[in-house]
């Protein structure tokens, strides 16, 4: 066949055949692959069917420049149909099929190096499948190395991966038998825990009466010196309101001061308040004494009722001192002068102390200190008093820091406690993140696991989303920072055999959702050590490409 073309003469190449002859002496029609001889093979009576078999033309027909068959196929040499395919031969590089309507359009189709797609003459098209083919066949060999480079990577990529997991799964099991172990440990401490909780609280409540008289002695000062302040409180706040009643009663009522009147008004509101917070009081009384109260207890007490006195008198000063700064100076009102002569007398205190007049409490009261009995094994046996009696003297000569505290057992049970559950969580913490890890798709035989972690040139959005597809070969990123106006940053990541990871371009075909082409050895096609390397000179058939090859296979 190769012989036949390269006698024809150029001139019937380029202006004037349409058909070729074949090894059997029948005309191939121009555009057909030797491949396809017997579908363009006319019967005994010169007739030809169409590949859709839907007419039978005459051969003579085929290549016409007129569109007989509905499918095209009798013009796959001319641009009369137009959806069908001319195959270049291309002798010296790869064959190739392009659309009919390019044919004899004044332009020479690269995939068409041979220029066989500009026949009639009009437009030259020189042959160049020579030089193309040999950088195609360069850069085959090229891809070839690096096939082959990137397969005994990616073998070591698998191997990496496989024994990850199989390392992360014997740790898992270790890690499961630990766990389990370690619940018991918990478990155990949690009863030993709640053992000493109830021995704490049976302490307590045996030794109440103990405590409170220790408590009494602690608290008795603080709440002598309580009282002291709510006698003096009571008192100043009993001349304030004797001051107010007076005012309300005396004062002149002919010189309508609206200054004078308005602490009137609010000197009621106050009155008002003061009786229903009084009931409600009442309501809550229970009947216990001051004597039946506890230490504790009877200094709460006294702390509120000096702290609701204050307030009160915080209340009417400020009624007064309003007053003082409003009202009419001409008027000479002896009721006001009065109260306004308290207001003075008592400044000075209210600046001193003004914060405890609106309800802050400046008397810190000290956390009962419960004295647990100390756990046996410390100070019990022979030696223990004596233990004590150096721990109390060492501490009166400021020495104690030599001597730890002996433990509570319930402070040995937290803390054991303690100590179990932190390792059982940790535990618990590492079984987690192995199973998330043994749970992820790090694609064909763990082939990406060798990458986890890595980074590369172009920096990645928030987090991996998912894979695309079954090949492993196209990621996806997203919930990536939020484009002004826009969407959340993306990325597709299309990845490709490379001897190297290497981000190779990067696109952004709609606004902020990007894709990224990434050479990678994962991806490589794992090349056996008995596999014959593909000779790069040789050349394979092209195929005929949409739907037409499928109507071509089928018949």
């Amino acid at each position: 066949m190769k012989a036949n073309v390269l006698c024809i003469p150029l001139l019937v190449t380029i202006a004037l055949s349409l058909t070729l002859a074949d090894t059997s002496g029948n005309k191939r029609p121009r555009g057909v692959a030797s491949s396809r001889d017997k579908l363009y093979t006319p019967d005994s009576a010169g007739n030809w069917s169409c590949l859709d078999g839907s007419k039978t033309i005459s051969f003579k027909a085929v290549n016409d420049d007129y569109c007989d068959c509905p499918d095209g196929s009798d013009e796959i040499g001319t641009s009369a149909c137009g959806n069908t395919y001319f195959y270049c031969e291309n002798h010296g590089h790869l064959p190739a099929y392009i659309r009919t309507s390019r044919l004899n359009d004044g332009v020479c189709d690269p995939e068409c190096c041979d220029g066989t797609d500009e026949f009639d003459g009009n437009f030259h098209c020189p042959n160049i499948c020579q030089e193309v083919g040999k950088e195609a066949r360069r850069e085959r060999e090229r891809m070839r190395k690096i096939e082959k480079e990137g397969s005994n990577i990616k073998k070591k990529y698998i191997a990496f991966g496989k024994d990850a997991k199989l390392r992360l799964q014997e740790q898992l099991e270790k890690l499961q038998s630990k766990a389990s172990l370690i619940g018991e440990k918990t478990a155990e401490a949690q009863a030993a825990l709640d053992e000493a909780n109830a021995k704490q609280q049976e302490y307590l409540e045996s030794s109440k009466a103990e405590r409170e008289a220790a408590r009494e002695i602690q608290l008795k000062p603080l709440i002598q010196q309580q009282i002291e302040r709510l006698a003096k409180a009571t008192e100043i706040k009993s001349r304030f309101r004797s001051t107010l009643d007076d005012l309300k009663e005396n004062y002149n009522k002919n010189y309508h001061d609206l200054a004078v009147k308005a602490t009137i008004t609010g000197f009621d509101e106050y009155l008002e308040e003061l009786k229903q917070e009084t009931t409600e009081a009442a309501t809550q009384e229970n009947n216990e004494t001051d004597k039946d109260l506890s230490a504790a207890k009877r200094m709460d007490l006294v702390r509120i009722q000096t702290y609701d006195v204050r307030k009160e008198i915080g209340r009417m000063f400020q009624l007064i001192k309003t007053m003082k700064e409003g009202y009419n100076t001409e008027y000479n009102d002896e009721a006001v002068l009065k109260a306004i002569k308290v207001l003075d007398d008592f400044a000075p205190s209210w600046k001193d102390n003004q914060n405890e007049f609106v309800g802050e409490d400046t008397i810190v009261i000290p956390e009962e200190v419960v004295e647990f009995p100390r756990s046996t094994g410390t100070s019990a046996g022979p030696f223990g008093a004596i233990y004590d009696r150096i721990q109390g003297t060492a501490k009166s000569l400021g020495f104690g820091y030599l001597f730890q505290e002996p433990k509570s057992e319930l402070e040995r049970a937290q803390e054991l406690y303690r100590k179990a559950s932190e390792e059982e969580k940790k535990v618990k913490d590492e079984i987690s993140d192995i199973e998330r890890k043994l749970g992820t798709d790090y694609g064909k035989d763990e082939a990406f696991a060798q990458l986890v972690d890595q980074c590369f040139e172009y920096k990645e959005p928030d987090k991996f989303s998912s894979w695309v597809g079954d090949n492993h070969d196209t990621q996806m990123y997203t919930g990536g920072a939020r484009c002004w106006n826009g969407p959340e940053r993306s990325v597709k990541v299309m990845m490709s055999c490379g001897a190297t990871n290497e981000i190779v371009a990067v696109t952004e075909p709609a606004k902020c959702e990007y894709q990224f082409k990434f050479h990678t050895p994962a991806v490589c096609r794992v090349i056996s050590d008995s596999e014959v390397p593909e000779d790069p000179n040789v050349i394979p058939e092209a195929s005929m490409p949409g739907s037409v090859e499928k109507k071509h296979d089928e018949l």
